[in-house]
């Protein structure tokens, strides 16, 4: 329990040195609320769900990761959405089916 403490508290210093090193402007101001409830979301799903709900959400959570990744990075840098938009759901759709596979073949 105590390594989550440490965690946070180094993701929250490393978001202090960026402010300050960069000052404070909107989209950086977004994209820590969404590193910040990603995280949330994490621990939550870790610490509060059980399998087989728990498996789920770690795909939703990973399909989510992949579309901040594939689409909304290349977005920002003014890039091409069609390759970025095909990876997201090509490797969303293989951890659902790997989701229903293992719920299925591995007991509780």
């Amino acid at each position: 329990m105590r390594w989550r403490y440490a965690v946070w508290l180094a993701a929250a210093t490393l978001f202090l040195l960026n402010f300050l090193r960069r000052g404070i402007d909107a989209f950086d101001t977004v994209l820590t609320a969404i590193v910040v409830a990603f995280g949330f979301a994490i621990e939550h799903v870790e610490t509060r769900t059980r399998r087989p709900r728990k498996t789920f959400l770690r795909g939703a959570l990973f399909s989510l990761a992949l579309a901040i990744v594939f689409v909304g990075m290349p977005l920002t840098m003014g890039a091409s959405l069609w390759l970025g938009l095909i990876l997201w759901i090509a490797m969303s759709g293989a951890a659902i089916f790997w989701c229903f596979y293992y719920e299925r073949t591995e007991p509780l």
